[in-house]
């Protein structure tokens, strides 16, 4: 029998003439090795193998620095160049001039980590291009023997070999769940006792002017003092470290803020002691979709190492479009990745949809619905059906957009608070249920 390649496939041997790379990366993630003040540190946090390097010459250098780093010799321009020049292998790269020119490179490219990932993202998409080539040559030997069957399993093992290429060996053992029930009772490690626990996510959503800024100002400053939100009553646990990121407001509209919460704090003899509060403004926003805006927030979070992370609104944290789940995507593997950085809680704040005008405005943030998915707790504000307790009081219902992973303490309902107090107060309807504490009304009085 007689069979006929197609021709898409007989340009499978040119793309070994294009294969995924980028130079430039491989460039700056060497440049970066060579000047960080601790180079080895990098190679250890955001290792790249050198076959993941596409020019040869950079695998070279590559090997040259781990030979210099295993030596416990410093890594800098002169150790690397010093070491390929007893390789013999300084002039096939391009010498000194080209290490220089991977050192300027580091200057323009992105931060470590995505350089590392970068790197070993083309890498593994030029193995995938190779195992496919490999995989469509099964499929087209003439008159074979071998069972079809055999041939797609082949081509599955080939396949897997891609996927878990340097992954594999990083693997923790899976765990008998009898031996993981027997471990140690970890209990809660709480930021504020049962509001927030260390590494939880909690979004606050509302409509515009609904007052979500402000109760995130209160949580944070009462969590800085080691006060319990909402009762003022003192934490357990004391006063915890807390980075507020302000993608929004200016620096009059938080000095205003702060300062009179501040003097709350103070008036109720919890004042916020000096190394407690952190916090930066962004008014114009931080694109957490691009290096340079995910390194303006790891360095914050790596400097500070706060148990409390409040960042937002959501709006302001990437350009592009809302609805694009790409984008929120980038943001959250930002937020996750600042969030274990400093092993902290995270509070975000986030605009809720527009409603349609029939029935009470939705709570979900607006956006992606990825927003949806990933905090543990999704908490919205909406004003009570009591049009004067709404008006007057600012009562508000705390509404669960988000089914909890956990029972958490969050008030049911919340008002504005009186002269000389926190901005919000927890309280209960005047027709609230005995037992069930559900209010038709929401009546303040």
């Amino acid at each position: 029998m007689t069979t006929t390649m197609p021709a898409e496939l007989d340009d499978l041997a040119d793309l070994d003439r294009s294969r995924p790379n980028d130079l430039e990366a491989e460039q700056a993630y060497l440049g970066r090795v060579t000047l960080a003040s601790n180079g080895r540190r990098m190679l250890r946090d955001h290792p790249v193998a050198g076959s993941d390097f596409y020019r040869p010459a950079h695998q070279t250098i590559h090997a040259a620095i781990h030979a210099v780093a295993d030596r416990g010799e410093p890594i800098d321009p002169y150790t690397i160049a010093a070491e390929l020049q007893n390789q013999g292998a300084l002039s096939r790269v391009g010498g000194s001039v080209y290490l220089a020119t991977c050192a300027q490179a580091a200057y323009y490219g992105g931060d470590a980590e995505w350089l590392a990932w970068r790197i070993r993202d083309l890498a593994q998409r030029r193995a995938l291009i190779e195992t496919g080539q490999r995989i469509a040559q099964l499929g087209w030997i003439p008159d074979t023997d071998a069972d079809a069957g055999d041939l797609a399993e082949n081509a599955v093992d080939l396949a897997r070999t891609v996927r878990d290429a340097g992954r594999a060996a990083e693997d923790s053992p899976v765990v008998d769940m009898l031996d993981f029930l027997d471990g140690p009772d970890p209990g809660y490690d709480w930021v504020s006792p049962g509001y927030m626990e260390r590494g939880e996510r909690c979004i606050w959503t509302a409509g515009e002017g609904g007052g979500k800024s402000v109760l995130l100002r209160q949580i944070a400053v009462c969590i800085a003092a080691g006060i319990l939100p909402f009762d003022g009553r003192p934490s357990e646990h004391g006063a915890k470290k807390v980075l507020v990121l302000d993608c929004e407001n200016n620096v009059r509209q938080s000095r205003r803020h702060y300062s009179r919460l501040f003097a709350i704090a103070e008036q109720h003899g919890m004042a916020v002691r000096r190394g407690q509060f952190h916090f930066d403004l962004r008014p114009e926003g931080v694109d957490l979709t691009r290096a340079a805006g995910r390194a303006w927030l790891m360095r914050r979070v790596e400097a500070v190492q706060p148990d409390l992370l409040v960042v937002g609104p959501i709006y302001r944290l990437h350009e592009g479009d809302p609805n694009d789940e790409r984008h929120a995507r980038a943001v959250t593997v930002a937020l996750d990745q600042a969030r274990l950085v400093a092993d902290s809680a995270m509070v975000l704040e986030a605009h809720a949809a527009k409603g349609n005008g029939q029935g009470p405005r939705p709570l979900a943030p607006v956006g992606s619905g990825l927003w949806l998915r990933w905090p543990e707790y999704g908490m919205g504000l909406r004003p009570v059906e009591d049009a004067r307790s709404a008006q007057e009081d600012r009562a508000r219902r705390v509404i669960p957009w988000r089914g909890a992973r956990e029972e958490r303490q969050w008030p049911a309902f919340v008002c504005q608070g009186a002269d000389g107090s926190w901005p919000w107060r927890s309280y209960k309807p005047i027709d609230a249920d005995p037992f069930t504490g559900i209010s038709p009304t929401g009546a303040l009085s």
